[in-house]
């Protein structure tokens, strides 16, 4: 299906007058093959070159040398009519689902690929019906507005369009880093089966370690170059080549490994939460009995704060008759760190909108330091001011023509001297790591992970009280994940900011968090301490089976474990934490 033979790729730059000014070696040397049938994932650290890999696959840009040949087509050197057919086998999803959507209505979006390779109107809606029950939408999201979804459901139209087009090839660059881990799975799990039943070949690009678990074949990139392939027992044999390629385990990896250290398991090879209960039940049968309660008592309880920092009282928002967020009555306490969790359109990112009145609701539910955020009489750039906001796609608010001048502007507008606001610029910048060269550096010359940093410097140039977070980890590799982590959890407790974040990240939720407030159909569902959230969660979920993806991945397995007979506690902080439990349960 795919033949390459040491591929080269360089980025040209030019100043106004097009002379050349840069050049980055993006793509060095690669080689690579993949059958038609075979399900490939490559990962990578931010500007490893990942991205550029897959444009190329598509035929969006040229290589400079090297051979690529798609279904035995000639993609450096072919005809237009070439490009036109590889482009009908290789179906491409990008990680922004607003870079490839045209439409305006979801069924009219997910038609436009298939329709314009000429796909008769006899079976083109059959497809497009086929491909929203593939990419979890449903028929009934057929007449949606594409400006009423969220960003996740974007993404699922997005990966609909292209599955309508059956491609030879599929691939997907960071498809599912905006969904909830159960949306995401639904997703992987429907396009392995594509792949499985219908022999298309997947080229997944993820930083999310766990998807190079369902992969046949595994592509490490580290610096434009392969730096490690293989299947998955030999990739994650070697930890620290994954580290210096900025990488790490899957989850369920790490805890196999400390299964066996710990002698609780035997057996070495198995990548999966189902599996591991398995095995740890046929090598400890004596511990499991049938008579275990499968539910857990519990109790879920929001942490008590004397001073009411963000307060919703019985907040509703509706768009365009809509109703997204209903009867929302919460508060945020000063100095804690809490994580919105919840399904795609379950409106974590209209509630964290409602906070600075991005968005207005018709009454006066919103209260931030006691002051009205809804009244029009409220001074609602003087609440503003403590909050500081990062939106889900940093590049939104980046504007400046380079990094400093972007920081800098904030401030600069707030009144103070201008030695006061070039102060708190560097500063800013300093906190979220970025070195004294990136001052002058053009914004579009940034990778996503130092996009990301910047927009985060930028607010905290403005020096708030509260810390908006709109899925800060999205589309970062795990140094950078972890990176982003720490400078978050220095301001939370070096700095006092009140931290208020959405995420899908559960691990990360569970390790860092005071607090989970969990959202579903646009109500408050659970509010306390993050490992009873999620156990919440799990209880009321009308599917289980499915809803367990959401967890972090040590609930799964305690949870499995429980349910097969284990007297075990599932209401753990971290897998340290979960490893001891299985201990005590086996005695």
């Amino acid at each position: 299906m795919i033949k390459i033979k040491d591929l080269e790729f360089e980025y040209y730059e030019r100043d106004e007058e097009e002379n050349l000014t840069d050049m980055i070696n993006a793509i060095r040397g690669i080689n690579f093959d993949a059958a038609k049938g075979d399900f490939i994932a490559i990962a990578g650290r931010n500007g490893s070159g990942k991205s550029t890999f897959a444009k190329i696959l598509n035929c969006l840009i040229t290589p400079i040398d090297g051979t690529v040949l798609i279904g035995g087509i000639d993609a450096i050197n072919g005809s237009d009519e070439d490009i036109f057919k590889i482009r009908k086998k290789v179906g491409m999803v990008f990680q922004n689902p607003d870079n490839q959507i045209i439409g305006s209505v979801v069924a009219e979006d997910v038609a436009f690929g298939a329709e314009n390779i000429g796909i008769p109107s006899d079976k083109l809606w059959e497809r497009v019906f086929d491909a929203l029950s593939g990419a979890g939408l449903g028929a009934k999201m057929a007449d949606t507005k594409i400006d009423e979804l969220s960003g996740g459901e974007k993404q699922k139209v997005a990966i609909a369009g292209v599955l309508a087009m059956k491609p030879s090839c599929i691939v997907l660059d960071e498809a599912t880093s905006m969904l909830d881990n159960k949306s995401r799975w639904e997703i992987l799990e429907s396009i392995k089966d594509i792949n499985e039943k219908l022999g298309i070949t997947i080229i997944m690009i993820t930083h999310n370690m766990d998807e190079l678990l369902i992969a046949d074949y595994i592509y490490i990139m580290n610096k434009g170059r392969i730096f490690l392939r293989g299947n998955k027992e030999s990739i994650f044999a070697n930890k620290e080549k994954l580290k210096e390629a900025g990488l790490e385990c899957p989850a369920v990896v790490e805890i196999k490994d400390k299964l066996l250290e710990s002698k609780v398991l035997r057996t070495d090879g198995i990548f999966s939460v189902k599996a591991l209960v398995k095995r740890i039940k046929a090598e400890h049968p004596n511990s499991f009995f049938l008579d275990t309660k499968q539910e857990e008592n519990h109790i879920v309880k929001a942490k008590i704060n004397p001073v009411n920092a963000i307060l919703f009282n019985h907040a509703d928002y509706s768009y365009d008759k809509k109703t997204v967020l209903k009867d929302i009555s919460l508060s945020i306490g000063k100095g804690e760190y809490v994580v919105i969790v919840g399904g795609t359109g379950a409106g974590k990112s209209t509630l964290l909108k409602l906070i600075p009145g991005l968005v207005k609701t018709d009454t006066d539910m919103v209260y931030v330091d006691g002051v009205d955020v809804m009244d029009k009489a409220s001074d609602i750039g003087k609440i503003r001011k403590k909050l500081g906001f990062v939106f889900q796609f940093p590049e939104q608010q980046l504007f400046a023509k380079n990094v400093y001048e972007d920081v800098v502007f904030g401030p600069r507008n707030t009144g103070v001297t201008e030695v006061e606001a070039e102060k708190r610029a560097y500063e800013a910048i300093e906190v979220v790591g970025l070195s004294d060269e990136i001052y002058d550096i053009p914004i579009n010359k940034l990778s996503g992970g130092e996009k990301r940093r910047v927009a985060l410097a930028g607010v905290l140039a403005m020096q708030p009280e509260y810390l908006i977070l709109d899925e800060p980890l999205s589309g970062l590799d795990p140094e950078g994940k972890q990176n982003m982590l720490d400078i978050i959890d220095a301001l939370h407790k070096d700095a006092g900011i009140t931290i208020v974040m959405v995420s899908h990240d559960v691990e990360s939720a569970a390790g860092y968090a005071d607090r989970l407030i969990a959202l579903s159909g646009g109500k408050v569902i659970a509010d306390g301490v993050p490992a009873n959230v999620f156990y919440e969660m799990y209880l009321k979920a009308e599917d289980r089976e499915k809803e367990i993806y959401n967890l972090p991945v040590i609930m799964q397995l305690l949870i499995g474990l429980r349910n097969e007979g284990l007297e075990v506690s599932c209401l753990v902080k971290d897998i340290d934490e979960g490893i001891d439990n299985i201990l005590k349960g086996l005695k």
